[in-house]
């Protein structure tokens, strides 16, 4: 049965607790006199096809908590002693945002650092429409483009949990139009040597990658029509093979409303947005009384300056098609919640989302053997810090080895990452102390 544990006694006072789950075996080695898990190894009992390893893969990984066999009792606090801020560093932060908006680098911004139950940094700057001379707020709602990619593949993993999939299933089981695949090598086209799978769907190695001409393709169409749509276009590689970023995560979605039998901002809502009382991330803007706090979209323009992309009337309609890996619209004090769930293995507030191992196989690089650090729906390191970022300058890790996490926001369309790198290299200096 899934999640079934037993425990053995292993030499040198070494204890192991095993999870069986329908993909594999959890193994947690403890140390008889210490509080946590040391290191953990996955073993996947099903064929992976796309990652074969020595006939089963084994995935050995410390856990994400940063511990060791030897290391002190790891209780939370031991762990990661009540964090504070470097106030100097904090008003050096400040000053370096501040200088950013006066340059017209950027409209406005947010910041954000938070550890396991608190937030230490929450700060705005700018306007969110400078026309109106609007300031940007902590409770302004922003479009946080591919950043909605973490929160669907946290969405699948919690379906994953309860058995409805394996991670290296054929998605055409629930996706017939997948079934009969395409590759393009050089000029002609082949077939593709193995199915795409939910593995690769959250880890950008399908085949899929983006297209611009493929943006407004069929844009008053459903989720499902664009899945049949892209299952017509060849691949760039066989599935596994490399790492492409592109709409894998969008077919993750449509693949989750085929499970469910629900639209997947249904599934969301009720996988993960109630859950952790994100009540401003939502596809569209419900409420008219909330289109104020919309922030516009602002590009660069060649000669210096800003100039306004988008308003607010595009996000105050429900779209036709919601996509998996776009689209969503959210607050940074909402997305600090996701984090700190994430965080805090998959549980904040004592409601669970996921289960700590899920969260660490999450964390987990599956994609080494192809020279990549890809987790499930996010960037990963070796030293447990879990990123990505959205199209509009939306930005956000969660460093699980350290304790902390951090939430940036800007509505720069194409803007480069210069603002964000300036806040993460302050923010770490606030962190460091």
């Amino acid at each position: 049965m899934q999640g079934e544990s037993d425990y053995f006694e292993g030499v040198a006072g070494i204890r192991i607790k095993v999870l069986r789950y329908p993909e594999g075996i959890s193994m947690s080695l403890w140390s008889l006199d210490r509080l946590e898990a040391g290191a953990q190894i996955w073993l996947d009992t099903a064929p992976m096809k796309s990652y074969p390893r020595l006939g089963s893969a084994i995935l050995l990984t410390f856990s994400c908590l940063g511990v060791g066999l030897g290391a002190e009792p790891n209780t939370t606090e031991k762990r990661h002693p009540a964090i504070s801020l470097n106030q100097k560093a904090v008003e050096e932060l400040n000053r370096a945002m501040k200088e950013e908006v006066a340059a017209e680098q950027v409209s406005g911004l947010i910041g954000l650092i938070g550890w396991k139950g608190k937030i230490g940094y929450f700060e705005s700057h700018g306007q969110r429409d400078l026309d109106k001379a609007d300031p940007m707020s902590k409770e302004s709602l922003l479009r946080i483009y591919s950043m909605t990619k973490p929160i669907v593949a946290v969405t699948a993993m919690a379906l994953w949990e309860e058995g409805k999939f394996k991670l290296d299933d054929p998605i055409h089981e629930y996706l017939p139009e997948w079934k009969t695949v395409s590759v393009r090598e050089g000029q002609k086209l082949v077939a593709a040597k193995s199915p795409v799978t939910p593995r690769q769907l959250m880890t950008h190695s399908s085949g899929l990658t983006y297209d611009r001409s493929d943006l407004a393709m069929g844009s008053r169409d459903s989720l499902q029509d664009f899945s049949k749509s892209m299952a017509k276009r060849p691949l760039v590689f066989h599935p596994g093979e490399s790492y492409a970023y592109g709409y894998s995560i969008d077919i993750l979605g449509r693949y989750l409303e085929a499970i469910e039998g629900k639209t997947l901002d249904l599934i969301m809502r009720e996988r993960v947005f109630d859950k952790l009382k994100m009540s401003d991330t939502e596809f569209w803007v419900k409420n008219s009384e909330d289109r104020s706090r919309v922030a516009l979209v602002y590009s660069r323009k060649n000669n210096g300056g800003l100039r306004k992309v988008m308003g607010r009337s595009e996000v105050m309609i429900r779209p036709v098609r919601m996509m998996g890996g776009q689209g969503l619209m959210s607050t940074a004090g909402d997305y600090a919640k996701f984090c700190e769930m994430l965080l805090g293995k998959g549980e904040l507030n004592g409601q669970r989302i996921l289960k700590e191992e899920t969260v660490n196989l999450m964390f987990e690089n599956h994609l080494k053997d192809i020279g990549k650090s890809y987790g499930l729906g996010g960037r990963v390191n070796e030293l447990g810090r879990y990123e990505w970022g959205g199209a509009a300058g939306t930005r956000f890790w969660v460093d699980c080895g350290k304790g902390h996490y951090a939430v940036f926001m800007i509505q720069n369309w194409g803007s480069k990452p210069k603002t964000w790198d300036i806040f993460r290299k302050h923010a770490e200096a606030a962190l460091a102390k």
